[in-house]
């Protein structure tokens, strides 16, 4: 499983993002799956201000509804004009029996289509539908396909566990950091937990760049 790895995906990845030099990470990156997979799940322009990593769990009930009531809303007004860089990190938890078979899913439609975003979405609206059966695979790959996704390329990549290392680094990366999720980490420095409004969001996001700004180059 540890063959091939790519030892600098989240190490240096994460700590350029975290940093908000976006441009540097894709530099840095190749054309391996994990490189693929990692930059698909990068949302924001190159180089922006400030970056957000945010750390999920595809099975997460608080997750999906940060997915679908207020991610949508930071999405429009920070990510898409360029003001901050967005970065999802996989925590499946391990009371949460399908919650790695959701990241490994999204994480190929990554790989694979480019398609980690559309996926993701897919995949947390669709929560209620997978959470609770034995074997989600087929859903997911109905969901790939649902997203755009080839296929077969979707396929080889599940069968043959081709993002597993990158998931395995998330891990390593995110539990020592935070106990629950959704958890995120505005700029190098602030941690936020938990559910937050988009009037909430916006009250830190707003606080975050003009702190950004005020540092020198």
């Amino acid at each position: 499983m540890m063959r091939g790895l790519n030892r600098c995906i989240l190490g240096l990845g994460l700590a350029l993002l975290a940093s908000g030099d976006l441009d540097a990470q894709r530099r840095e990156g190749g054309n391996s799956v994990n490189d693929r997979a990692h930059a698909s799940r990068q949302k924001g322009k190159q180089a922006p201000a400030l970056v957000v990593i945010e750390i999920a769990d595809f099975q997460c009930p608080y997750c999906a509804r940060f997915a679908e009531e207020v991610f949508p809303r930071i999405d429009s007004a920070y990510v898409k004009p360029g003001r901050i860089g967005w970065l999802f990190v996989n925590l499946p938890l391990p009371n949460h029996s399908n919650a790695w078979q959701a990241s490994e899913a999204a994480m190929c439609a990554g790989a694979t289509g480019n398609r980690f975003w559309a996926m993701h979405d897919r995949i947390f609206a669709g929560q209620a539908e997978w959470s609770a059966v034995s074997d989600p695979s087929p859903l997911f790959r109905q969901y790939a396909q649902q997203s755009g996704v080839p296929l077969d390329d979707y396929d080889a990549c599940v069968a043959d566990d081709r993002v597993a290392n990158l998931l395995l680094q998330d891990l390593m990366w995110a539990f020592p950091r935070v106990s629950g999720t959704p958890a995120f980490l505005i700029g190098s420095d602030q941690q936020v937990a938990g559910m937050k409004t988009f009037a909430e969001w916006q009250a830190l996001l707003d606080a975050a760049l003009v702190k950004a700004a005020a540092k020198p180059d």
